[in-house]
């Protein structure tokens, strides 16, 4: 194995910064959609994506240093990297801990963005459940059968609102 461990440190511990910005970023857009400031909203989801693109970048550099130590197999990974250092090495014991912060760290992250996804998938369509009512013409429409259409019945945002 000839991978620089002090480097792949370095890029896991880079990694780890930028989801710890990423999780402010998170906790940043739960506010802003908590206070209906849209336009706060859409600067923090812009504001994430350069700490995206950093990621990624750190991601392919990480990759392309574990490539380093076997080009021919076909999937290396820090879990095996660790598994190959002595025992109680000092190496070792830095790595499996950098791995088990960025494991918590993003697992953390994407259980907090699937919830905020989640959260604004519900308001959006509250929201259209309760704009509907109002796109419905005030009289009586015909089908092309001769038929008159059904009319929709108001909505329970709507109708507690009035």
């Amino acid at each position: 194995m000839n991978i620089d461990l002090s480097a792949l440190a370095a890029i896991l511990d880079e990694e780890i910064a930028v989801g710890e910005e990423l999780n402010r970023n998170l906790a940043a857009q739960r506010q802003t959609l908590a206070a209906w400031d849209i336009v706060g909203l859409l600067r923090q989801i812009e504001a994430r994506e350069p700490w995206l693109r950093t990621l990624s970048r750190l991601e392919e550099k990480r990759a392309a240093l574990l490539k380093q130590s076997e080009p021919a197999a076909a999937h290396v990974t820090l879990r095996k990297v660790i598994a190959q250092l002595p025992p109680d090495g000092e190496e070792r014991n830095r790595l499996r801990e950098l791995r088990a912060r960025a494991h918590a760290l993003f697992t953390r992250l994407h259980t907090g963005e699937r919830s905020l996804h989640g959260l604004m998938e519900s308001l959006l369509s509250q929201i259209r459940e309760a704009l509907n009512p109002l796109m419905q013409p005030a009289v009586s429409l015909y089908g092309e059968t001769g038929a008159a259409v059904p009319q929709r019945a108001e909505s329970g945002l709507m109708r507690g609102k009035v």
